[in-house]
């Protein structure tokens, strides 16, 4: 065999899967234009696996409903007797807390004004705090002369402890250590 067939087998094998890379990368922005125009005109994207699978349209909403029915499994979606458009989200099914357990036996206008204090006390305690906090009101002269003082106080308290000792405090607490005798 031929170093140079080889060689060339390689070179031209190499040279063909160029050229399929490069014919798949030029479809890509092809594929992708044609995809954005596609979402742009509002029309849906066609993909492969549509072509084959056929595309399930409900001829009305009672199909739809049934579908939904019965792929989340529930048996009766109209409980408390209304339509299914019409029904609202049942709140029934819930345990109610322990708020709504202590004014049910309240007169309605008793609930009303209990939810308005609770309401209220929320915004106070919760709300306001969190979002919408109060300007600092400015100082008495006579408070900011204070917190100078005691600025001053701390500050001369730090310097104070950054001050070496005296000399004769060093020596008296290094004595032992400078003479250590004849072991050393």
């Amino acid at each position: 065999m031929n170093d140079d067939n080889i060689l060339g087998g390689a070179l031209n094998q190499l040279g063909q899967t160029v050229k399929q890379a490069a014919k798949q990368v030029a479809k890509v922005p092809e594929e992708m234009a044609k995809g954005l125009g596609a979402q742009v005109k509002g029309e849906k994207p066609q993909e492969k696996s549509s072509a084959n699978q056929p595309q399930k349209q409900w001829q009305s909403d009672e199909e739809r409903l049934k579908f939904l029915k019965d792929l989340y499994g529930k048996t009766d979606m109209s409980q408390d007797g209304t339509s299914p458009a019409n029904k609202s989200l049942n709140l029934g099914d819930k345990k109610p807390t322990e708020f709504q357990q202590q004014i049910a036996v309240k007169s309605p206008e008793e609930q009303k004004q209990l939810l308005q204090l609770r309401q209220d006390l929320h915004k106070q305690v919760y709300y306001d705090p969190t979002f919408n906090r109060p300007q600092k009101q400015e100082e008495r002269p006579a408070e900011k002369i204070e917190k100078e003082k005691e600025i001053e106080m701390q500050e001369l308290q730090k310097k104070e402890e950054k001050k070496p000792l005296p000399i004769a405090v060093q020596r008296e607490q290094n004595k032992a250590e400078m003479f250590r005798g004849i072991s050393g």
